[in-house]
């Protein structure tokens, strides 16, 4: 076998992120391809016109027609298209389109093609008849030979060569915390936390418009909100402290934001109080603990001589543990709920690259030969093996 075909049949890994879709082969250091999960329809405008006939032809060229457009393609129409998120819509049919729009990008030779076991990393909430769907399509439509569903924090905690400890994988959709021992889950030590990234852009976004509104009208949405959050959110120790100090004429945190229309933006409190909601729920009107609480009682689900091997590995990943000065604080919240022995062993970490941490992990335990157990055949391929073994069966028999 070729080195070009025995690397372009090694399993690939895919990501299906609410925000973001990661695709590539397993045993590489970083995903081949990182792409926004949303597509857009070429005839679906965020406006009309009944006065300029023709006006789409100057936006949809030539290069680009096809009904819709996906990842990267369908963000440079995101000004005058309407913009979906398939993840969030349980949208099989257009993620089938999606997959194969970037399964093309891998430049796979025609003889290797749909010859890949496929790695689906899944959050512990995916469902079973998500599950289900993926399997249909990637067997039925795609006949791929095998996949298998892989837990998203056991990428992360085998990227950090971790066994034990906790996991607060912080999406845009959601938020999920799950705990190890000696590589071991609980089903009764996980949370799924309802505060995620979705949450702190809507609530940025009400700060602004509560505190702007009034002087001027502002040309904001949720993309435009998310991508200021993504850029400038911050987490500091004391924010009621720090507002004190803003009102007393400090300006480190003041920062203008240049908005599409041409309009500018200046914000300085919001930048660390969009973040609070983690903290203190009833912020935004959601009845439940903080996060720091969350994470203390799923490790109190354990044995209480384990937390000692738990507290020192909390770890946070995904796109929402960005947030700079987020680890610090919450090492300072979590210490709160445990006894003065636990205290100086409390230990959040925040790893480099933890946006695609689950990925690369995932990558790490199949050149570690660490997934070996849990593949599901196609079915279909197992129908025709046993339908070409009995044809060559018949015809030595002839």
């Amino acid at each position: 076998m070729s080195d070009e075909k025995k690397s372009q049949l090694r399993p690939l890994i895919i990501e299906i992120g609410s925000q973001n879709f990661r695709l590539g082969w397993a045993g590489n250091d970083f995903p081949d391809i990182i792409a926004p999960s949303i597509y857009v329809d070429n005839t679906d405008f965020l406006f009309t016109s009944d006065v300029i006939e023709g006006l789409e032809d100057i936006f949809i060229t030539e290069k680009n027609t096809e009904s819709q457009l996906f990842g990267n393609e369908a963000l440079e129409y995101s000004n005058i298209l309407k913009v979906h998120f398939f993840k969030k819509e349980s949208n099989y049919n257009v993620f089938m389109k999606y997959f194969y729009h970037h399964y093309k990008k891998l430049s796979i030779a025609e003889e290797n093609q749909f010859k890949q076991p496929i790695i689906i990393l899944s959050p512990f909430n995916m469902s079973e008849l998500e599950k289900t769907k993926l399997q249909e399509i990637f067997f039925n439509v795609f006949n791929f030979p095998s996949l298998i569903f892989l837990s998203e924090s056991q990428g992360i905690l085998a990227t950090l060569r971790k066994t034990s400890g906790v996991v607060i994988n912080m999406g845009e959709a959601n938020t999920t915390i799950t705990t190890f021992l000696h590589g071991f889950s609980n089903v009764m030590a996980r949370d799924l936390y309802p505060i995620a990234g979705k949450e702190l852009t809507s609530y940025l976004l009400n700060l602004i418009i509560t505190k702007k509104g009034s002087v001027k009208t502002l040309n904001l949405d949720e993309m435009i909100t998310k991508e200021i959050k993504d850029k400038l959110s911050i987490c500091v120790l004391n924010p009621d402290e720090e507002i004190k100090r803003i009102k007393d004429g400090l300006t480190k945190y003041n920062r203008k934001v240049d908005l599409p229309d041409g309009s500018s933006l200046e914000i300085n409190t919001e930048r660390f109080k969009l973040v609070e909601p983690l903290f203190i729920p009833s912020l935004i009107h959601i009845d439940y603990i903080g996060l720091p609480e969350a994470v203390s009682k799923v490790i109190k689900f354990w044995d209480r001589e384990n937390w000692e091997l738990i507290v020192p590995n909390i770890i946070i990943a995904g796109g929402g543990s960005l947030i700079p000065g987020l680890e610090k604080r919450l090492k300072i919240e979590i210490v709160k709920y445990f006894s003065e022995r636990l205290k100086n062993k409390v230990e959040v970490i925040a790893a480099s690259g933890r946006e695609n941490i689950g990925w690369i992990g995932s990558s790490v335990l199949w050149a570690q030969e660490k997934l070996q157990k849990g593949w599901i055949n196609n079915p279909n391929q197992e129908v025709a093996d046993q339908v070409q073994s009995m044809e060559n069966s018949n015809q030595k028999d002839n």
